[in-house]
Formats: structure tokens, sequence, C-alpha cells
């Protein structure tokens, strides 16, 4: 199996790289990019390469999110930046959803619309579940949707799987920790089936990247300034994620008197996550609602959620309503989420949030998995549990043109 695809390259970057310029490079994807892993290697890698050159790197990853966020939140997280290379990781957390290309797509759209010369690279890391489909010859699902795009586009891709397959077929390495699983000198390449040990698992994503990174620069190192296209017709018809964008709830959202606002001044949760917002719009009551009026194909929020979680009551352009939970399996301590609300028709829309009655039974959600580490942190903190709180940091909205 071929782990790269190069295509049209990485010519312009590669060429700034060697003549010495300042180049900025942004890494956006999941968790596997936020970590010290692949990003902080791959980047020494290239100082070590081009020591004269100024290598300018910008850390775009937020664990646990895909790339419909991705669409929303590029142009405050990768475009300001100007960046000259993009890295896009998330195959992993999209989980080969179908509407992943089309996600991809418009990230895509997005950073040629802003520079035709900014050079993009896939790369595809896996999971545990994917070992076997290497190992049988086969590409993830989610990395061949990806590769659709790439084809489309003319953008190199880099499947990480390959090497990492290929090493566990061989005994050299153990995908997951485990004590069946000891195999005497063996690299132990996750301890959760997911994210890569530091530095043994993300060294194996590096070496691959930076493998394929050389037979670029042998292949198209030399070809100029490279004009990349960017056809006026979508791989995906009536594609409307180009058109994604992240927004302040003040000025965009209607919100009733219980909302309050809090900062990294006053609350230890909005400085814990002042990396993302520069406050939390936060209310505890039911009955406590945003209203938001809109035009476009998509709404959704962008939150933290955590064991005091409510659920949200939603009617959309005065239908029938329907519950929207923000407490889910994972919020036995605080993380940062975010839902969308499903596909509407392009036009104006009026969609209320608000905050509901009746409790999400949480004992249960953690039951439900077998969770028993979560079981036993609701009994330690029953109080903490028995809450309806929403804070909100950003709205999402997706609004093409009105045809």
């Amino acid at each position: 199996m071929k782990e790269l695809f190069p295509r049209r390259g990485l010519p312009n970057v590669i060429q700034k790289l060697e003549n010495w310029e300042t180049v900025t490079v942004v890494y956006f994807g999941g968790s596997n990019t936020r970590s010290e892993g692949y990003r902080v290697m791959t980047a020494d890698w290239l100082r070590e390469q081009y020591p004269q050159a100024d290598i300018r790197c910008v850390n775009a990853g937020i664990d646990g999110t895909g790339s419909d966020l991705g669409c929303a939140r590029l142009e405050r997280d990768v475009l300001r930046h100007q960046p000259d290379l993009v890295f896009v990781e998330f195959v992993g957390n999209d989980g080969g959803v179908p509407e992943s290309k089309a996600r991809i797509e418009g990230i895509v759209r997005q950073i040629r619309k802003m520079s035709r010369f900014t050079d993009i690279l896939f790369v595809y890391t896996l999971k545990e579940r994917d070992v076997a489909l290497f190992q049988s010859g086969e590409y993830q699902k989610g990395a061949l949707m990806q590769e659709e795009v790439a084809d489309y586009y003319g953008i190199p891709s880099i499947h990480l799987g390959v090497a990492v397959s290929h090493l566990v077929s061989e005994g050299k390495l153990i995908f997951t920790s485990g004590a069946d699983k000891s195999i005497p000198g063996a690299i132990v390449f996750t301890h959760d089936s997911i994210h890569p040990t530091i530095p043994e698992g993300h060294q194996i994503y590096t070496d691959t990247i930076t493998r394929s990174f050389e037979k670029m620069r042998e292949l198209l190192g030399h070809l100029g300034r490279v004009e990349h296209n960017l056809p006026q017709a979508t791989l995906v018809p009536a594609n409307p994620w180009e058109y994604a964008t992240m927004l302040p709830l003040d000025g965009h959202a209607h919100l009733s008197a219980g909302w309050s606002y809090v900062t990294p001044d006053d609350s230890a949760l909005a400085r814990k996550y002042d990396w993302l917002f520069s406050g939390l719009w936060r209310a505890v009551d039911p009955g406590e609602a945003i209203t938001v009026q809109f035009e476009g194909t998509h709404i959704g929020l962008f939150d933290i959620g955590g064991p005091d979680s409510g659920r949200l009551k939603v009617t959309v352009d005065g239908g029938d309503p329907f519950l929207v939970d923000r407490f889910t399996l994972y919020n036995d301590h605080n993380r940062n989420q975010y839902v969308f609300l499903p596909e509407l028709p392009n036009g104006k829309h009026t969609v209320r949030f608000e905050i509901d009655t009746e409790k999400t039974d949480k004992a249960a959600v953690f039951e439900a998995c077998g969770n028993e580490r979560s079981i036993e942190h609701v009994r330690q903190h029953p109080d903490w549990y028995d809450q309806t709180v929403i804070q909100l940091g950003k709205l999402l909205l997706v609004q093409p043109p009105l045809v």
C-alpha cells in the first residue's frame, strides 16, 4: 500500500524554505495535532533541514473536534495567520461520516479563497480498529472520502497507518498496551487505542511525514511558485461548508435575563478555556433561553460541558420542540464540545434554545457504556451532577449565498 500520494506536492512552501524565507506552518486538527507529538517533531525536523529559514508554527488543534467545527473556526485559527502550509488532520474525529467529504472540501475552499499559493497537506491518523483494514490492504473509509477531495484539488496526502500496520504485522509494535499483549522489545504505540505515545508512537508518524516530505521535495521541489486550482464547481454538489463561520453570541443572539457573561477575570473555568473563548455565557435555570435569527443551512453551539450540564429544548421556525443534551458520556469532567443541528433549507430561520426543566439521568448515561469510574464520580459528587447549567462560548453558522 502506498503511504504517500504526492499529487501537486508542496512546491510553494518548499521553495520558500530553500530560499531561507519566513514560513508559517499551521497544524489544524484534533487531539493528535494538539498534543506535543508529530506537530512538534515535524517542526523540529523542518528547522533542522532549513536552519536559516524563519519557520513559525501554529498549534490549531482542538481535542475532540472534527472538520465541521474546523470549517467554522478556520478564519480565527488558521487563515488569520496567512499560512504557507496547512496540515489538515480530521480523519479520526470525523469517524467516516458521509458529511466529512463536504466539510473537508469546505476547509480546502476557504484556504484557497484566501490564497491560491498556500500549500495543503492531508494527514490520516489511525485507531486500533483500522489496523486490520490496513493489513487487508484497505484504507479507512474516512480517508477514502478525503482522497476524493485531495484528487479534485491536487492536494498531497499521507496515510500514517501504512507504516504502523507493517510494524504490527512484523511483531515490532503493540498498538495498544495491555498485559495480554506483551511482546519483548516491541514499541507500544498507544495506551488508549487512539493517541500515540510520546515520543515513540508519534515518532513513527513523524518519520512517515518527513520521509514523504523528502520525496515531494525531490519530485516537485523545483517547479517554482505554483498557483493551486480552485474550480468554480464544488466536488460535493451545493456544498455550503465553505461558508461556515464562528461568531460571538452577543450581537447575534437574543439572550433571556438569566444569562450572565463570565470572563477569565472572575471564573476559573473561563480562565481554563481562555485559549478558546474570551468569556462564557452562563445560565443555570430551566426556562432561560437564547433565540437566533439567521440566514443559512446550519446552526450550532460551541460550549463547555461538564457534570453540571443540562439539556436544551430546541424549536426551529416554530416547529415541534426536540431535545439536545449538552451532557454527554464524556462529561465526568469539564471539556470543550460543540453541536450542530440537522441541516436546514437555505433561507431565513429562527431557532430557540431553552434550558429544559427535566434533567438527564446522568448515572444511567455512564451505566449504559459501562463506565464504572464515572458512575463512582456521580456517587461522590451528586450535587455537581444535579444541575442544568449551560455555558456557551460561540455561535456556529453556515451561511451560503441565497440563490
